[in-house]
């Protein structure tokens, strides 16, 4: 079944951002090569026989390429002084293209959140540029580019009513405590989800024993990919 299709416009800050700075790209280019690399079965405890990685995972990967991601318009170097309790951070654009600054820079106060554990106690803003306008009644979740562990910074998680507000404004993240290189051009920053708004109600279901057999042996008389072959949908984000 062919799904409806709708359409987010990223409207740029300004002109020089229309002509300099990357606008969000779907998901799907942004797969980290960690995971192009990991192997897709290896050997169980025993050694008798084989599992499935995250790589056989079709929700794992759905989480990686779903959305719109964010990337850093130029390099940032972090230089962390042990000295200090936060780094230092330097990148070589001017102007209108800051690509990262703090809350204290650009309000004047402390921290919106609490300080936690392996983080610098610092709150960063990544200044956005390009902004989602969604259809109505569609609102955008921003978040921390899925199941990137291996990223040096965490970027908060917020949802945005896009569909009355596509307003650029800075997205907050802290930096992992101790990193000090370089964070390339071209990292994913932050991915964005649309979400439809409505109202939802929960109520506690019974278990259907005879219904969870018939679903749980549709997927698993396959030897692989049951789940991609029996459930799973397919998610286009161009």
């Amino acid at each position: 079944m062919k799904l409806k299709s709708n359409k987010v416009l990223f409207i740029p800050k300004d002109k020089d951002t229309e002509v300099c700075i990357p606008r969000p790209q779907s998901s799907k280019k942004y797969i980290p090569e960690w995971f192009k690399k990991m192997p897709s079965l290896v050997k169980t405890i025993n050694g008798l026989s084989q599992d499935g990685t995250a790589k056989m995972c079709m929700p794992f990967l759905d989480s990686l390429v779903s959305g719109y991601t964010q990337e850093l318009p130029c390099d940032v170097y972090i230089d962390c002084n042990t000295k200090e309790d936060d780094p230092v951070i330097n990148y070589r654009w001017g102007g209108n293209f800051r690509p990262l600054s703090t809350r204290k820079e650009d309000t004047g106060s402390s921290n919106s959140m609490p300080h936690f554990p392996g983080y610098y106690k610092t709150e960063f803003h990544w200044n956005t540029f390009w902004e989602p306008k969604t259809p109505s009644g569609y609102s955008t979740f921003y978040f921390h580019p899925a199941n990137r562990f291996d990223l040096p910074f965490i970027t908060h998680n917020a949802i945005i009513d896009t569909d009355g507000w596509p307003i650029t404004g800075p997205v907050p993240f802290v930096i992992k405590k101790g990193f000090s290189g370089l964070i390339p051009a071209g990292t994913p920053i932050y991915q964005m989800l649309f979400i439809k708004r409505d109202n939802w109600n929960s109520e506690q279901g019974e278990y259907d024993k005879l219904y969870n057999k018939k679903i749980e042996f549709s997927v698993r008389k396959f030897l692989k990919d049951g789940y991609k072959k029996q459930i799973w949908s397919r998610k286009e984000y161009n």
